[in-house]
């Protein structure tokens, strides 16, 4: 099964499972919400940091889940869960994925034009919006939502952060899940985004 991506808001990105060049984080899979504690915008959570081979972000992965670097769907990374997930709907494979594209205005402008378009998705009912600062001090946007993938008709969830990289690019990292197994999979994302790191 290849990799399937919703390109909105610069990376509202369900990807069903990923394909390409992967290797294996460190520790024991983790979609258990008590076995990572929600962190505060700083410090960093410890755990094995992802640095973006151009320097643009690091990141802390779960523990346990793959690292797809192929650049699939125009991604920068794909961490995913070793473990499919399955709902009535269908079978889906949990992951947290990074692009960075060019910044063609400033954060609050991003995260405008973010809103505007993840509502034109199906069904789209947004869960979180609100500003953040990530460990290095930069400021970010949190925004997430459920929606019905309009490939497969999944009812999927997301949570992301938005951020720039020395004012010229946007750094967005996107944890999705089916919406039914949102529970086991939230603060394991909330943990993961909120180590993003943009300045260098």
């Amino acid at each position: 099964m290849g990799i399937r991506t919703i390109v909105i808001a610069l990376a509202l990105v369900a990807a069903a499972s990923a394909a390409g060049c992967t290797v294996a984080v460190p520790g024991s899979p983790a979609a258990d919400p008590a076995a990572l504690v929600r962190p505060a915008p700083s410090p960093r959570p410890p755990g094995a940091s992802f640095r973006d081979a151009l320097s643009r972000f690091d990141v802390v992965p779960p523990p346990g889940w793959t690292v797809d670097t192929s650049g699939a769907e125009s991604t920068a990374v794909i961490f995913s869960d070793p473990q499919v997930s399955a709902s009535p709907g269908g079978r889906f494979r949990a992951n947290i994925n990074v692009i960075v594209v060019p910044a063609r205005t400033d954060l609050p402008g991003i995260v405008t034009g973010a809103r505007r378009e993840v509502r034109a998705l199906a069904d789209y009912v947004p869960t979180a919006d609100e500003p953040v600062t990530l460990p290095d001090g930069s400021p970010a946007h949190l925004l997430g939502g459920t929606y019905q993938d309009p490939d497969s008709g999944l009812e999927l969830r997301n949570l992301q952060v938005v951020a720039l990289h020395g004012g010229a690019e946007t750094v967005v990292v996107t944890g999705t899940a089916l919406a039914d197994t949102w529970d086991g999979y939230g603060n394991v994302f909330e943990t993961s985004l909120r180590s993003l790191t943009v300045a260098t």
